[in-house]
């Protein structure tokens, strides 16, 4: 949900997760490691799905990173997007698939935004 309300992308969402602070907790490095963030792609497509149907959280991918851009997805769509492995992984060298989130009009009534 954090990454939600920051308004960013799949992309960093595992590896934001498995980071660490550093410099007395004012730096945040976000991990690296491409396996490990494999290995939790599963996890977290669950996660997102079950935000995405409890009415939380979208997700669309503009091409602009102008989210009004971006068409809306339709249950197919979402779950195509949530089992690519390009949604979640930063790669580096090219083209990364850049899938944003968003609060829906509920999430900011129930976290009063």
């Amino acid at each position: 949900m954090i990454n939600t309300i920051e308004e960013a992308y799949l992309n960093g969402v595992i590896s934001d997760f498995l980071g660490h602070s550093e410099r007395c907790g004012t730096v945040w490095i976000p991990g690296a490691d491409e396996e490990a963030i494999r290995r939790l792609i599963p996890r977290f497509r669950r996660v997102v799905r079950d935000l995405i149907d409890r009415d939380l959280v979208e997700i669309r991918e503009p091409c602009n990173a102008i989210w009004e851009d971006a068409p809306e997805l339709d249950d197919g769509e979402v779950d195509e997007v949530l089992a690519d492995p390009g949604t979640w992984i930063k790669a580096h060298g090219s083209v990364n698939r850049m899938v944003m989130l968003m609060p829906t009009a509920r999430a900011d009534r129930l976290i009063s935004r």
